[in-house]
């Protein structure tokens, strides 16, 4: 069915004023400068679920110079590459190019003790409670990470990153966070929460989040000039120390305290935006909702596909016309059907193949896809996938697994911004220019340019020389592979969840025998 929303290639109204954007720091992340950018006319919010570009909620945004980041405690950004199920802010031109991605977790924290139920698959982050999803007709999958190939992966205080949607749950009377992506981290730098402020107490200088007492009392609050409010959308942070437990009750100091703004932009605009998400709060007789704090006035937009009913809980799309007080006025919702061929359900990726076990196993930008239900001589006539075939696949998400089930496949020419892999050894390293030459294992040389906007993971652009590393990027019109993401695989934060598939990571038990064998 046509989405009236959304094609292949990203539609959409203009927002008034320019987002602000960050030049990200080089070097692995760190603090970055703020600049305006004058190419940014809209915004589109919502989860991802493809690489080709970068599709969001099934929404096609090339993003090869984007600048890709992450907020950090104090403020400041850091470089990061982007995870399937992640909750991102897009700012781009109107004419699908991005200048910017932002990527907001909904929680960052530790698994609650005791809080763990695999039957409900529900447990507790900082006081948020967490839902996972696996079934497809019910909603969008749980997508895992950085280990986690299942609910059942997670234990009593992991680390986690949490992705997803707010809804309010009407039987216990709280906010729960329906996960898109759950990740485990090695480490993390803060405390993260995003909610909808409660109980505010200025006098005490405190509020709740659900089940988080949050003390503002040292924090610093953005923008300066913001004034707390009950129901405001805020992102908080915190050391891990400063979360504190006494009886049942679960205290956070926060360190720092953000005004998040109807429009998900930096600062209160009119003009319309796409936001995509779970309804909350959904009421028939106001005709109208929430999605991530945001308010949707449902009047007279038209509802697609035919025949599709709004409620709490389901998934949407919502084009709209933002007004002074930061609600939206929606002009088309497009609601998620249950069937994964869904727009929004879809998985998409555009690539070369990084790895290839056999012609139905292989990786693409980072993803692990299985094209076994794939009749390859009618999807790529005369073609023999090899590692470096450009690709496009069309897949969905399967539960207990980190490998997504191909359901189309279609060998493609490179285009101008085709994301690819080079494995090799960097050496003969120009800090200044910002380049090195990689030699691979065969002997033969690629030219790397780095830029501020390149993550870098387990090496440094001072530790660069002689360290065997992968890069991800595209090939200029020199021919210069222009870099997106340096890492070294040889160390743990150097490595991806797929390198389990591609024989850089033995330290795993996941492999494709493994995954051939449980799909039997």
């Amino acid at each position: 069915m046509t989405n009236p929303i959304v094609t292949h290639t990203l539609t959409g109204a203009a927002l008034l004023s320019a987002l602000v954007l960050a030049a990200c720091g080089g070097g692995g992340g760190g603090s970055a400068s703020t600049a305006a950018s004058s190419s940014v006319s809209q915004t589109a919010s919502g989860t991802v679920t493809g690489f080709g570009s970068v599709y969001v909620d099934g929404v096609e945004i090339e993003d090869a110079r984007a600048a890709t980041r992450v907020e950090n405690a104090d403020g400041s950004y850091s470089a990061t590459a982007l995870q399937l199920g992640q909750r991102v802010r897009v700012a781009h031109d109107g004419n699908g190019t991005a200048s910017g991605v932002t990527v907001d977790a909904a929680v960052i924290g530790a698994v609650a003790s005791g809080s763990i139920d695999a039957s409900a698959l529900t447990f507790r982050v900082a006081g948020q409670a967490v839902k996972a999803n696996t079934d497809s007709t019910l909603g969008v999958v749980t997508m895992f990470g950085g280990g986690y190939t299942a609910f059942t992966d997670i234990a009593a205080t992991d680390l986690v990153e949490v992705h997803g949607s707010v809804v309010y749950d009407s039987t216990t009377a709280a906010y729960v966070v329906h996960a898109t992506r759950i990740e485990k981290k090695s480490a993390i730098t803060a405390v993260r929460v995003m909610g909808k402020i409660a109980s505010l107490d200025t006098t005490a200088k405190t509020f709740a989040i659900n089940g988080l007492t949050v003390s503002y009392a040292a924090a610093t609050l953005a923008p300066s000039t913001a004034t707390l409010a009950n129901d405001q959308t805020v992102a908080v942070w915190g050391p891990s120390s400063a979360l504190v437990a006494g009886g049942s009750a679960l205290t956070l100091s926060a360190s720092r305290v953000k005004v998040i703004n109807s429009s998900l932009a930096d600062t209160i605009t009119s003009g319309t935006t796409q936001l995509g998400g779970l309804v909350s709060n959904y009421s028939a007789s106001a005709g109208s909702f929430e999605i991530e704090g945001v308010k949707v006035l449902v009047g007279s937009a038209t509802i697609t596909p035919t025949g599709a009913t709004l409620a709490s809980g389901a998934y949407v799309q919502v084009t709209g016309t933002v007004g002074t007080d930061g609600s939206i006025t929606a002009t088309a919702i497009r609601v998620r059907q249950a069937s994964t061929t869904d727009d929004l359900a879809r998985v998409r990726l555009t690539g070369a193949i990084e790895s290839l076990t056999d012609q139905a196993s292989f990786v693409v930008r980072g993803v692990p896809a299985d094209a076994a239900g794939i009749d390859l001589a009618t999807a790529c006539p005369g073609v023999t996938l090899a590692v470096g075939t450009v690709v496009k696949v069309t897949a969905s998400v399967q539960s207990g697994t980190d490998v997504v089930l191909a359901t189309s496949l279609a060998c493609t020419s490179s285009t101008t911004y085709t994301m690819r892999s080079t494995s090799g050894t960097a050496g003969t390293v120009d800090s200044t220019a910002k380049t090195f030459v990689l030699t691979t294992a065969s002997a033969t040389t690629q030219k790397v340019q780095w830029s501020d906007q390149t993550v870098f993971a387990g090496v440094t652009a001072t530790t660069l020389d002689g360290v065997a590393v992968v890069v991800d990027g595209y090939l200029d019109t020199s021919g210069t592979l222009i870099a997106r993401k340096i890492r070294n695989p040889a160390v743990t934060t150097g490595r991806q969840d797929s390198d389990a598939y591609s024989g850089l990571d033995t330290s795993t038990s996941r492999s494709w025998t493994q995954y051939r064998s449980s799909r039997r």
